[in-house]
């Protein structure tokens, strides 16, 4: 019976992660953060004993008896490692972006002398035409 239990548990947080990443990969890091707190807290309201007793439920002990590993447990490892992957993706995102912008501005940079150059030619092409007329 523990191993139907540990396999049935096993099964809905790999469908519940691979639901968050699928959202995360194919929609959007918010949506997916919103998804990792909601899809819990929407069980424990519309299922409350249910949802208390799956995850109060005992797999294994640790330490003779003393450190218990229930599924609550099991969720926040799977909560943290996810909202780690979605923040570390919304950094990587933002890191990259400014790095083009960065690029972009560095190219301006270059590119402003041989602006500045075409602007004096002309300037000077205007003047001269100027003092013909004179």
């Amino acid at each position: 019976m523990e191993l139907l239990a540990f396999i049935g548990s096993a099964m809905l947080f790999t469908v519940f992660a691979l639901t968050v990443l699928f959202i995360l990969v194919a929609v959007s890091s918010r949506l997916a953060m919103l998804t990792l707190l909601a899809i819990p807290i929407i069980a424990v309201i519309i299922l409350p004993g249910t949802s208390v007793a799956f995850l109060s439920y005992r797999h294994f002990l640790f330490a003779d008896g003393l450190v218990p590993v229930n599924n609550f447990h099991i969720l926040l490892i799977i909560w943290s490692t996810l909202m780690g992957i979605i923040i570390s993706t919304e950094f990587l995102t933002w890191y990259l972006k400014t790095g083009k912008r960065k690029r972009s501005g560095e190219q301006k940079a270059t590119q402003s002398p041989d602006i500045k150059k075409l602007l004096n030619s002309s300037v000077l092409r205007l003047r001269a035409v100027l003092a013909k007329r004179n």
